[in-house]
Order: structure tokens, then sequence, then C-alpha cells
């Protein structure tokens, strides 16, 4: 293994074993609660399958969240372990397609925890885990950075089931988790869960970078960059130079992402609480480097540079028509009702306009 990382600050991490714990994806998107006194349904498994990305490039789903396997002369590196169940899952997937290849990297695409669960089940072949540095910082103990509007309200570093449960109730099948995803984590009844509980399932990497890294592995080279601060403030994009894919999840497709990119994003949490400058910048990032195949985390099919460029400009137009609004003193209703970015009406959830515009209009009062 050869590292490169481009700004010399790359740096080993003490790693940490993990225990088990199954946090199946088809539950980390919310759902509409059950009606009042009936017994909530039994989650459905999730469809998996490998998809061929190009090469020896694969997509593994689990329901719309994806993994990305990598197969080389000298094994197998894996992005997004996901969840237990799922990892396991993979893990024998590997040993009857892949036969004599054991995971020696796991790439996590950034720390939210419906993606970085499941590392320890490959704990046998002793992978490396190499993340973006804030991941260190989001594991650590302390409150980490949350998905949308999931965030600690009382300042208490623990996580309650109100602040898990508001964007869930307040937006449901598009903000946060299942209605009953706290009781299924806090199994001591205690009414809060730790943020080292809420990680005790994900290994802490032992290999970090802060801008860019290369990796050498099997004779491959594999690029890892931090695109800025979008979905996440400790985001991978993974590169494939020979292959010319890129790889990455959440960003800049969410998991309202089917089978087209052309979707509104959720807009929960104002954008997930970053700049929406640092969004079009974060596009810009992506958009330098010389790919034709965008394979994402989340969505039905790969996307391509046209798709990430359409995103791009959907964030500037609405910013925009936002500024405007804000300059011309238009309340917020007002520009709810009169934002219309007619462009964007055949896009899926374009019902979500208004909710975009109340979350640009908070971000941008929040970022001047």
């Amino acid at each position: 293994m050869t590292l490169r990382p481009s700004d010399h600050r790359s740096r080993r991490a003490l790693a940490c074993a993990a225990a088990l714990f199954c946090l199946t994806a088809s539950g980390a998107q919310a759902a509409n609660p059950p009606a009042a006194g009936a017994a909530p349904a039994a989650p459905r498994a999730p469809a998996r399958a490998f998809q061929q990305v190009r090469g020896d490039i694969w997509r593994v789903s689990n329901g719309n969240w994806w993994s990305l396997v990598y197969v080389t002369p000298d094994g197998i590196l894996l992005v997004d372990p996901i969840s237990v169940e799922f990892s396991t899952w993979m893990k024998g997937e590997f040993a009857k397609r892949f036969p004599g290849k054991a995971v020696k990297y796991i790439v996590y695409t950034h720390s939210h925890f419906d993606h970085v669960t499941g590392a320890g089940v490959f704990a046998d072949s002793k992978p490396h885990i190499v993340a973006q540095e804030r991941v260190l910082k989001n594991m650590d103990g302390r409150f980490p950075h949350m998905p949308g509007d999931m965030t600690d309200r009382n300042n208490d570093g623990r996580f309650q089931k109100e602040e898990i449960d508001i964007p869930t109730l307040a937006h449901p099948g598009i903000c946060g988790m299942s209605v009953t995803y706290f009781a299924e984590r806090d199994t001591d009844r205690k009414g809060y869960i730790t943020a080292a509980e809420w990680f005790a399932d994900a290994p802490k990497p032992d290999m970090v970078y802060s801008e860019r890294m290369s990796l050498s592995f099997g004779g491959r080279r594999i690029d890892l960059v931090f695109p800025g601060l979008n979905h996440a403030d400790d985001g991978t994009a993974v590169f494939f130079p020979a292959e010319k894919v890129l790889f990455s999840t959440d960003f800049p497709a969410d998991a309202l992402v089917g089978k087209s990119m052309r979707s509104l994003p959720s807009a929960c949490g104002a954008f997930d609480q970053h700049p929406i400058s640092e969004w079009i910048k974060s596009y810009r990032t992506l958009e330098a480097l010389d790919f034709d195949i965008l394979a994402q985390g989340h969505g039905a099919q790969n996307f391509t540079r046209q798709d990430l460029v359409e995103g791009r400009e959907f964030f500037e137009d609405l910013q925009a028509a936002v500024a405007a609004g804000m300059r011309e003193g238009k309340t917020l209703d007002e520009m709810k009702r009169t934002i219309t970015l007619d462009k964007y009406k055949d896009w899926a959830f374009y019902r979500l306009l208004p909710d975009d515009i109340e979350a640009a209009y908070l971000n941008m009062k929040a970022h001047p």
C-alpha cells in the first residue's frame, strides 16, 4: 500500500473493535407513522443485488442504500458497509463471487450511522478503514454532525427521543428516521442514547486525510476527495481514474433519488446546517474530476456528469431567487408563494419546493 496525501496531513488513528448491531437501510429513511393503536408492521427485507458499474467496480444494493466494491488482484476495497446484517450477507457473497479475495480496505463516505455500520464484520482480514479526518471528531464521543434536523436541541450531548422524532414527525418519509427507531436503539430503556453508543457498531478509521489522498492497491489507484460541506461535514468522494468512475453517498444524490437525479433535495435541517455556497462549491469540486460515470450510494442506476451539473444549477437558481426576494423585502411566505422555478417543474418531489425555499431562506440568514 502506497499512501500519497496531497496535503501531507494524513495520519493514522488507533482503530477500535466493533460490536455487532443490525441496522437495516430500509428502516433508515422515515416512513409514515402507523395509525394510533395499530401494531407497527414488520419491516420488509431490503432488496439486495450486485450491479456492475465498469470493469472490476460493482455497486451492491441494500434497498436504496448502495455500497461500492472494487476487486483488485490483492483483494477488495469496500466503500460503505451500511449495516451488520448487510455486511454479513456481502461477506458470504464475496466468498462465492470473488473466492480468495479478502476485504483489505474499507472507505467511509461520511460518518452518518446508516452508512458506516458493519465494518467489524470484516475484522478477520484486518482491513484499513479510511475516512476524511472529521470522521474521527464525529466518532470521539461528543454529539456528532447529524443528517437533517436531528440535532442536540438541549445541548446535553445525548440523543433524546424527541430530538430524533421531531424531523420524522414534521416531514414523514422525507426527513429523520422511522418512528420506532429510538426505541430500537435505546435497548436499556434509560431514555437517551449517547454518541458513543450511537457508533458502538462502527469501528473508527485508522487512516484519515484532510483534502485529498491517493491509495495504491493491487496495482490500482484510488483517489479520495473531500468535496466540502454539504449533506455531511466529513464527506469523501471515491474516484477511480483508470475507469473514470466517481462514487459518493448522500451527496449529490440523497435518499429521495430513484431512477433519476432530477429530484428536488429534501432540504432537511436547512440543508444539513451547511451554507448553500459550500454545497455549490462541493458540486464544482466533483465536476473538476475526469469521470464519466457517477455511481451513487442512492439511486437505482448510475448517473452522468450532466446530472451533477444540473444539481448544482438547481442550488444556484434557488440561491439567486431567494436572495432576490430578500433584497426586495419579501417575507418568507411571499417567497414561498411567488418563487416557482418553472425549470424544475418536471423534477421528482417538485412539491418540496416551498420547503427548499424555506430552507434556503433560513440557511442564508444563518450564513450571510
